[in-house]
């Protein structure tokens, strides 16, 4: 009994490393070597159907970021707010997600997710859980990409909120962390002020 629980636990470990190893290959910052390399690769493979999640505050990055694959595909890109279609109510985002994804089997060039952070993943468990679980809502939207002709970026304003189910459906998961140099810090405060003050994302979903 004792070995068969030793076992179980090995495989557990061995597994995870895995998963682990898996997602820090595909997961890479802007403007990087690796960002460069898989956009070269969109560019050189256009009739491949990539999933790409964009996450980070540094907006400015991030909409450089989505102008260059937009210049790689051909035709219109199509945005979509996920503000307007995932609600608190499962069978409501159901039938929203449905006729959404209805529509996008026409769409070949690429689909723009922004607001991602309605999937939100949540937190269970004992306070200071650091592990987030995909919502019913988040798990049939991400078994609806499936239905997609091309491929798409889903947009996360804030790195925190990405959780393990968007991590391993991913072919890439682009970084736009906070500015390191004193020119590009000033950038990403202006970029980040509103009238009422600061506008930046809390470190765990409210």
């Amino acid at each position: 009994m004792e070995v068969r629980s030793e076992r179980f636990r090995t495989n557990f470990y061995r597994r995870q490393e895995i998963n682990f190893r898996n997602i820090t290959d595909k997961m890479f910052d802007y403007n990087s070597t690796l960002y460069k390399q898989f956009l070269k690769n969109f560019r050189n493979n256009p009739d491949q159907k990539k999933i790409i999640v964009f996450a980070g505050n540094f907006s400015g990055n991030r909409t450089f970021a989505l102008s260059q694959f937009e210049t790689e595909v051909l035709g219109e890109t199509k945005k979509i707010s996920l503000n307007d279609y995932i609600t608190a109510s499962e069978q409501d985002t159901y039938k929203n997600l449905d006729a959404l994804f209805n529509e996008l089997k026409t769409i070949n060039s690429l689909v723009i997710f922004k607001d991602a952070e309605q999937l939100c993943g949540v937190y269970v468990g004992h306070t200071y859980s650091v592990v987030k679980y995909a919502t019913p809502q988040e798990k049939y939207f991400i078994k609806k990409l499936k239905e997609l002709n091309c491929s798409c970026i889903i947009e996360f304003e804030n790195e925190n909120h990405l959780d393990k189910a968007i991590e391993r459906v991913a072919d890439a998961i682009v970084r736009f962390r906070v500015p390191s140099s004193v020119i590009e810090k000033v950038f990403f405060w202006l970029s980040q002020v509103r009238v009422n003050g600061s506008n930046l994302p809390s470190r765990r979903p409210i």
